[in-house]
């Protein structure tokens, strides 16, 4: 009984206690509630500067030496020096690989080269081909501008890659040519055939070449257009 009166006298509290333990008790209640909603607190890792660095350097030096084992496959020159730490010090770039410009010629090209030249699709590599092959070949470039739908504006595109050979030129014996074979070449109307054609049957043969500006309808600008095509053989 003394024991339960002890523990009784200790566990007795007045109205100013009661209110205190009361008001710590809320206050610890908040406290637990409030670490429950609270986001938890995340903790940012630090950077390794060192090892970022290190690693930016290694990716750098690998994107320059692929820069330069490609340059020199394409046939560029480079000089680099390096440091014993294995980074570039000096790096000078020579001149830039230029892609080698192609060349067509005129009376050699069939119709898939002529089509490599910008601007002149299937269509007009027929009509050149066609032309060259009625003309005898081409003994200047400009002559492409009398392919029908060739101006000077598409020829002016592709000169700078047009070449010529003259030593495929077929030429027309004027004293054994025939009337139709004649009249198939462009240089050649029906007029200045039928003239040639009936001063040779006068005369019997050309001496000469020179000979053709003494054919009716001939004049010194005709003569300079059909002489390249036309030779006398004895």
């Amino acid at each position: 009984m003394k024991k339960f009166q002890i523990l009784r006298d200790y566990l007795s509290f007045n109205r100013s206690e009661l209110r205190g333990i009361i008001v710590l008790l809320v206050l610890l209640i908040l406290v637990a509630s409030a670490n429950q909603l609270l986001p938890e607190e995340h903790v940012v890792p630090s950077v390794n500067f060192p090892a970022l660095e290190k690693e930016l350097h290694e990716f750098e030096t690998g994107i320059r030496k692929a820069e330069i084992e490609d340059s020199l496959r394409r046939g560029g020159k480079f000089k680099t020096i390096w440091s014993s730490a294995g980074k570039i010090k000096d790096t000078a770039r020579g001149p830039r690989y230029q892609k080698p410009v192609f060349s067509v010629d005129v009376n050699k090209a069939d119709t898939l080269e002529f089509q490599r030249l910008k601007g002149i699709g299937p269509s007009f590599a027929r009509r050149i081909v066609t032309y060259r092959n009625k003309l005898g070949g081409f003994i200047n470039c400009r002559q492409l501008l009398e392919v029908w739908g060739i101006d000077t504006s598409l020829y002016n595109l592709i000169r700078e890659q047009l070449t010529i050979s003259s030593d495929s030129l077929r030429m027309l014996d004027i004293n054994t040519v025939s009337f139709k074979e004649l009249l198939r070449h462009p240089y050649f109307p029906y007029e200045l055939t039928r003239s040639l054609i009936l001063y040779r049957q006068k005369n019997k043969i050309f001496r000469s070449v020179d000979e053709l500006n003494l054919v009716e309808g001939i004049n010194d600008s005709i003569f300079r257009r059909i002489k390249p095509y036309v030779k006398v053989k004895l």
